[in-house]
């Protein structure tokens, strides 16, 4: 099982940086159902749940991203995403 780390000592900027080199690392372009699974991992890492979802909002507020399935919080990566993530 894997370790986690402690909610305490995660900032918000900490869980930014994480999901954005795991979005920079994905296949290009982001295939579809990768998302979920990107922030499924982030959670066993021990980053909360809440300050993913907030990272996610900053990014749909800059128009990084637009979501292509609300229930899962599938993403799919912009033109302007493509210049911030890579």
């Amino acid at each position: 099982m894997p370790r986690r780390k402690k909610h305490s000592s995660v900032t918000p900027e900490d869980t930014r940086d994480w999901l954005k080199k795991a979005v920079h690392s994905a296949p290009r372009p982001l295939p579809a159902g990768f998302f979920p699974r990107i922030l499924e991992q982030s959670v066993q890492e021990g980053f909360l749940r809440e300050e993913l979802l907030n990272a996610l909002d900053e990014w749909l507020n800059y128009g990084y991203c637009r979501i292509i399935d609300p229930i899962t919080q599938d993403i799919e990566i912009t033109p302007e995403g493509e210049s911030f993530f890579y």
